[in-house]
């Protein structure tokens, strides 16, 4: 299967906690091995002027909820700061669909849905 990365559609959607949370899913789907791709996408749209390090704060502190929402059990592993998103990435098989549940939800808060195209895997 192919994976196709998301795209921003609108300047409000630039550097927004989905448009980083999309990220962060498109460099888990195509380099898995990545340790904290919350981490590095924040670090890159930071670099690149896009985001802050507190809308980077805001789509951890999100995808960490859903995580330990769908996965009360694997919660309990995570030792120290279970706010760090490359703790739950040691214990998730498949962080992927965490990321990008994290990212629509993301967009929905933000009044941001429609404005940013998912990225999808394809046959």
């Amino acid at each position: 299967m192919d994976y196709i990365a998301h795209t921003v559609d609108t300047a409000a959607a630039v550097g927004s906690p989905a448009d980083l949370l999309w990220a962060a899913a498109d460099l888990v789907a195509t380099n898995p091995e990545t340790a904290d791709p919350i981490h590095d996408a924040g670090l890159h749209l930071i670099a690149a002027g896009r985001t802050t390090a507190r809308r980077a704060g805001a789509a951890r502190e999100l995808a960490t909820m859903i995580a330990e929402s769908r996965h009360p059990d694997l919660a309990a592993t995570i030792t120290g700061d279970d706010t760090d998103w490359a703790a739950w990435q040691r214990v998730l098989t498949e962080p992927w669909p965490i990321l990008a549940d994290a990212a629509a939800f993301a967009a929905k808060l933000g009044g941001l849905e429609g404005q940013i195209t998912p990225g999808r895997w394809i046959a």
